[in-house]
């Protein structure tokens, strides 16, 4: 038997229920063996000793001498204090063993009964089981949201005290990579638990729904995660309908069915960034009614930049284009807008907000981050990005973006955001051959996959004075494109009245 001398550092609740001798005595029974699916698992450099009331983890890969293991251990217990996530009764400790030539670190906690043993336990209903995943999701969505934080999903990873308040179990903490890893966990629960049909998948998508809400705040989440949903592989018809009541659950509202995709309509009108430029939204909307093209898609940012954000919204609204949500849309529609834009661009956000009024911002919030039909997507910002309209198609991302559209068998995707019309097109199977094209006309026959940007009806960002849109011909595969004048004296006179930043007006007259 080893002798120990134990230093305790604290506990993650006020007072600790752990002196030395308790910890020396766990420490001297026998170690229990960690496997996948079973009571216990972690990682093999975890050592895992318990008796019937609790559970003592030595973390053997941590050897520190007693000043660095003191200081290591500590900041874990500050860590965990404001998590919040810990069973109070949670105790970190450093040992010095007759043994071992370094000083280990471990905790000890109260013995919780394992959630994936819970879950599928007969005696527990369903009211109970849901109750569970309430909290599960709580504590899980609060850190993501507070401090960028993920939960491990594994079930195992959260333990269930007698009186039934669920706590956290795995010491390790990880970056919120938004939403991903929780759309693939969630397909681990609806393939794994047994119990859950396609009625509770419902309550537990309300759940959710309810917990993404609370400490987001945001509803452009629901639609985040219901994306990546949509990827997740189900091996059976009964699975594929829980994964879909559970989708169908997290919208607040249910976006209007895709107009396009049943058009029998030839041309399709591209429209990318109008960013509050009433007179050339107005000739772009002219030209397409000469043309007598009636459907298009209008790929986001439909507000900023401009003097016009609320004429800009109601024109738009009063067509029978699809009309997705960009970043500025969603920042105007939340008023958020602290983080991600340029000085100038927060500028033209704070002035147009009190300039929208609330309905206004409603229909910003409602449109849609990403529109799907037979042969192609559209998005505002790039397909890679969950979110689908903050990060961009460019040349450091084009490649991985094409991807994207192979994995998902899509061959083109309509995408704004970059102002700058062209595009991006693959040939073939490698990436060897993929690039840029620019011109007034393109075929995308040529390639396997390709994203497609129309430029900037609003701001064009190329060098060019005027009002960008493309047409895509949709029995050719061609895309056209076209940059209209129109009276840009008009909207430059609006926003010096107006005193918007000069870097925004010299962009609509071709000076940078």
């Amino acid at each position: 038997m080893a002798n120990y001398q134990v230093t305790l550092i604290g506990a993650v609740g006020s007072v600790t229920a752990y002196d030395e001798h308790a910890i020396v005595r766990l420490l001297n029974t026998q170690q229990t063996l960690m496997f996948h699916g079973d009571t216990f698992t972690g990682k093999p450099t975890t050592k895992i000793y318990i008796d019937a009331d609790n559970v003592l983890k030595i973390h053997e890969e941590i050897r520190l001498e007693l000043r660095d293991a003191l200081r290591w251990a500590t900041q874990a217990l500050v860590k965990e204090v404001n998590y919040q996530v810990y069973h109070p009764q949670k105790t970190w400790f450093v040992v010095e063993s007759d043994s071992s030539p370094s000083v280990l670190v471990g905790n000890v906690c109260p013995r919780l009964r394992p959630l994936h043993e819970l879950l599928n336990a007969s005696e527990i209903d369903i009211s109970t089981r849901l109750d569970y995943f309430q909290q599960l999701f709580h504590h899980y969505f609060r850190l993501a949201a507070t401090l960028k934080i993920r939960l491990d999903e594994g079930l195992s990873n959260f333990g269930v005290t007698p009186t039934g308040e669920l706590y956290y179990l795995d010491d390790d903490v990880y970056i919120w990579d938004r939403y991903m890893s929780c759309a693939h966990m969630l397909g681990v629960y609806f393939r794994g638990l047994l119990w859950l049909n396609p009625q509770i998948a419902t309550q537990l998508g309300h759940i959710v729904r309810q917990q993404i809400l609370k400490h987001f705040g945001d509803a452009q989440y629901l639609a985040v995660l219901a994306e990546q949903l949509k990827g997740i592989f189900m091996p059976n018809k009964r699975q594929l309908q829980i994964l879909d009541n559970f989708i169908n659950a997290l919208p607040l509202k249910q976006q209007p069915s895709n107009r396009i995709g049943s058009s029998k309509d030839r041309y399709l009108a591209l429209l990318g960034d109008v960013h509050g430029n009433l007179p050339a939204l107005e000739a772009v909307l002219a030209f397409l009614a000469t043309e007598n093209i009636q459907q298009g898609l209008v790929l986001g940012d439909s507000v900023g930049y401009g003097p016009h954000p609320s004429e800009c919204i109601t024109r738009l609204a009063d067509t029978r284009f699809v009309i997705l949500k960009g970043n500025h849309d969603h920042a105007l529609a939340t008023n958020n807008f602290k983080v991600g834009f340029s000085k100038s661009a927060a500028w033209a956000l704070t002035w147009s907000l009190p300039r929208v009024n609330a309905e206004q911002r409603e229909w910003l919030s409602d449109l849609p981050p990403v529109v799907y039909a037979e042969n192609w997507m559209a998005v505002h910002g790039s397909p890679l990005d969950p979110t689908f309209f903050n990060a961009y198609v460019y040349e450091m991302t084009y490649h991985d973006n094409l991807g994207v559209l192979e994995h998902k068998k899509i061959p083109i995707c309509f995408h704004g955001h970059t102002h700058q019309p062209g595009v991006y097109g693959r040939r073939g199977i490698s990436h060897i051959l993929d690039g840029f094209y620019t011109g007034k006309e393109i075929t995308l026959d040529q390639f396997s996959h390709a994203l497609v940007c129309p430029g900037s009806v609003g701001q064009p960002r190329n060098g060019q004075i005027g009002a960008q849109l493309a047409i895509y011909d949709q029995v050719e595969r061609k895309v056209s494109y076209h940059n209209l004048p129109y009276n840009f004296e008009v909207t430059v006179r609006e926003m010096q009245i107006q005193g918007f930043p000069e870097s925004l007006i010299k962009m609509l007259t071709g000076r940078t």
